[in-house]
């Protein structure tokens, strides 16, 4: 694993792994700053004595920390834990790690809040209902599902080359350009099934610094972070008509769509589903 300041070159392209490298992803592929203030608020007033992370965020972690929580942290691979973990200046010393796929929790009625960021786009298409079914089970009555992802609305186009012209050299951002065009990046370049198609996307970045749309300095940092490999399964693309769907099927008592952030964040609502 490379450390901070090692930088990463043509040959490391397609060959590491995304907890690797997560501590160079800037917003929104990591919670945001008001998404992590939205969700302290709206834990700080609901029960949470059982909670469940979905993924090893470190930045959920660090909100249960901060309410004396003793979390639930399901990811696939103990290493990813293990790696993001070594990221955080904090310690998590009062965490239940489980290592286990999400399709295979089978818990009933155990938690006040589960909570996912992008958790819908790991999630293959042909099991993403039975997802939304284990997570709804495993809530408690009343219980609520956090899970903010990637999702194109009904009726809109996706508008890559619109955002890269608005932030590609404006003065007045915030983050670095990746923040701005990532989530209509992959929209660009996955399937029909929604799946980034990594070589692609590569191939459009290099198009872009080719074509002076973009500094150097975003191009470098842009072509790192999309070096995942051909078999990466990444849903970057999911509509929002099969979302509402699922949801609608699954029986979630209450549905609400937040947007937080729109610059970045436009189309990455916080799905609030109450069992």
């Amino acid at each position: 694993m490379k450390d901070d300041k090692t930088p990463f070159t043509p040959d490391d392209i397609a060959s590491w792994d995304y907890a690797q490298i997560w501590n160079k992803f800037p917003v929104p592929a990591r919670p945001s700053k008001e998404e992590l203030e939205f969700l302290e608020k709206e834990i700080s007033h609901i029960p949470h004595e059982n909670l469940l992370i979905l993924g090893s965020t470190i930045e959920y972690r660090s909100i249960c920390k901060h309410f004396g929580i003793q979390p639930d942290v399901a990811d696939f691979d103990q290493s990813n834990y293990e790696i993001l973990t070594s990221y955080s200046k904090e310690k998590f010393e009062n965490e239940n790690f489980l290592a286990t796929d999400w399709l295979e929790i089978d818990d009933e009625n155990k938690y006040d809040i589960i909570i996912g960021h992008r958790a819908i786009n790991v999630v293959g298409k042909e099991v993403l209902q039975q997802f939304f079914k284990r997570m709804h089970k495993a809530l408690k009555p009343g219980g609520v599902f956090y899970c903010k992802g990637n999702i194109l609305y009904n009726n809109e186009e996706e508008c890559f080359n619109e955002l890269l012209d608005k932030w590609a050299f404006a003065k007045n951002r915030k983050h670095p350009l990746f923040s701005y065009i990532e989530v209509n990046l992959y929209f660009y370049t996955a399937d029909k099934d929604g799946y980034v198609v990594y070589p692609e996307t590569r191939k459009v970045v290099d198009q872009l610094v080719a074509d002076k749309r973009c500094s150097q300095e975003d191009y470098n940092l842009i072509k790192m972070l999309v070096s995942m490999s051909e078999e990466a399964r990444f849903r970057g693309l999911i509509h929002e008509k099969e979302i509402r769907d699922i949801i609608s099927n699954v029986g979630f008592s209450e549905s609400e769509w937040i947007v937080l952030d729109k610059d970045i964040c436009q189309n990455m609502p916080i799905l609030k589903l109450r069992k």
